[in-house]
């Protein structure tokens, strides 16, 4: 860790550097001053690393100085933010379109398209730490993955042929998501509880089961989904007008551990909120505690500011348990096909959204999701350790014209139970309350512990380990 973080000290003191002959005495005094305070801030002894995979200093210098260095924000607040998001008077469940708009909103105020919470004046956003490696071994997934060092993309999933349209004809070995999310300050306290002894997280934060255990309510995540795709004679007509971003990047999912420098286009959008109002209680005796929202980036609407160009999708605040049908809407999505029998489901089919196939039975999933789950149904298996999968048995690959054999069968519905805020799916692990990030931030960690302390950690034991994966690789990879 120590070699890496000086690296990034001498990448960071380089781009400063790079345009030394431009400043004037003062302003150099200021950007030595600048950096002497981020330094202290990001790289102090007990601090994270900001990236894994990054172009060499000299490169950078020479060919990409005019792009962005990711700098990981972490200075959480050490108390309990009081102030609430004032979306939360909105009813999610009777005007479910103006509660999603109101977070997006929240999330854009301040932020713009670098999407750099270091430049928010108007509130505090923050960075999961201990993204940046890449899980190895041979069931490692993703592959080659780790957060970039020009936006702080993590690596995510596959994106098969025919996934985003019909004319997505795909690449060998896939292409890929990547993702950037940011936090509010309420998730930030949280953060701060787990990871203020930066060398010893405390797993238990996040697990009801312990003193005020899991994220409080008013916590706001928002994910910015990327994707490679398309390349060549590949095209989707909503992805005109893209939102670019330069990445370093593998050159396809499954089969290249080389990173390139490549062009990204933003083509999705998560949210997700600890809600009161989702909370279980005897009148909502299934409540998860959780609101989660889907957007999909549709280019033709060519708005100044791009981020708006991404339509909502839907609203989801649980797993339908009750509705077992097996029906999938198979690749390439033509039409978006809403089943308006769940009752814990909203679909925005308006005209500007493009067409989806949604998840299992038309549960809100996005366009770089699969289409045999949703999202609450992969959220429900966040934990620390890993032991359980991502996805059911049978849920990958996907996108096919059939559903999955197993759609709808006992095992099949434990993915699709409504989990209570801060409870895992195996009570013999730690919860880590619906965040996938966390639980590949934990998994990082001890795995990068257990190499320096060359020792094992009792939590590791407590049931057979699962990789965090997304189904196996299909046939045609």
């Amino acid at each position: 860790m120590k070699e890496l973080r000086s690296i990034i000290i001498a990448a960071s003191i380089l781009f400063a550097s790079c345009n030394e002959k431009k400043e004037t005495p003062e302003a150099e005094k200021k950007m030595s001053n600048a950096l002497a305070v981020l330094e202290r801030q990001n790289y102090e002894e007990d601090g994270f690393p900001d990236f894994g995979y990054m172009v060499s200093p000299q490169e950078y210098r020479e060919k990409y100085s005019d792009q962005p260095i990711f700098r990981l924000k972490t200075d959480f607040p050490t108390e309990m933010p009081k102030e609430m998001p004032k979306f939360l008077d909105i009813d999610f469940k009777k005007d479910p379109l103006k509660y999603i708009e109101a977070v997006r909103d929240y999330g854009f105020e301040g932020n713009t398209e670098e999407w750099n919470p270091f430049k928010n004046k108007i509130r505090d956003w923050y960075h999961i730490p201990w993204l940046h490696p890449s899980v190895e071994g041979p069931n490692a997934y993703p592959p080659n993955g780790g957060t970039e060092g020009f936006h702080g993309l993590i690596k995510e999933a596959p994106l098969g042929p025919l996934q985003l349209g019909p004319g997505l004809k795909g690449i060998e070995g896939d292409y890929s998501v990547y993702a950037i999310t940011l936090i509010n300050d309420k998730a930030g306290y949280a953060m701060y509880k787990m990871w203020k002894d930066t060398q010893n997280p405390n797993i238990k934060v996040l697990d009801k089961r312990y003193d005020n255990g899991g994220f409080p309510t008013g916590t706001v995540f928002i994910k910015l989904l990327f994707t490679d795709a398309p390349k060549g004679t590949d095209f989707v007509d909503y992805l005109v007008n893209p939102l670019t971003w330069k990445a370093y990047i593998t050159e396809n999912f499954w089969k290249s551990d080389k990173r390139v420098v490549s062009d990204v286009h933003l083509l999705q959008m998560d949210i997700s909120v600890r809600d009161p109002r989702a909370d279980r209680s005897a009148s909502n005796p299934e409540g998860t505690g959780w609101v989660f929202g889907t957007f999909c980036y549709n280019g033709k609407l060519n708005n100044k500011n791009k981020l708006m160009n991404l339509v909502p999708v839907g609203l989801t605040w649980g797993n339908d348990p009750k509705n077992k049908i097996n029906k999938t809407s198979p690749y390439p999505p033509i039409k978006t096909e809403v089943n308006k029998d769940l009752k814990e489901t909203v679909i925005f089919d308006g005209p500007n959204l493009p067409p989806q196939h949604l998840g299992w039975n038309g549960r809100l999933d996005g366009p770089a999701d699969l289409n045999t789950v949703s999202c609450m149904s992969c959220h429900n298996a966040a934990q620390y350790p890993a032991v359980t999968s991502l996805v059911p048995p049978g849920a990958a690959p996907d996108g096919g014209q059939a559903p999955p054999k197993e759609g709808g069968s006992a095992e099949w519905m434990k993915w699709f139970q409504n989990i209570d805020c801060g409870t895992s799916m195996n009570d013999s692990v730690y919860s880590t309350d619906f965040s996938f990030q966390v639980a590949i931030a934990l998994e990082n960690f001890f795995t990068a512990k257990e190499a320096s302390d060359k020792g094992k950690f009792a939590s590791q034991y407590k049931a057979v380990h699962v990789p965090i994966r997304r189904g196996d690789i299909a046939p045609n990879k």
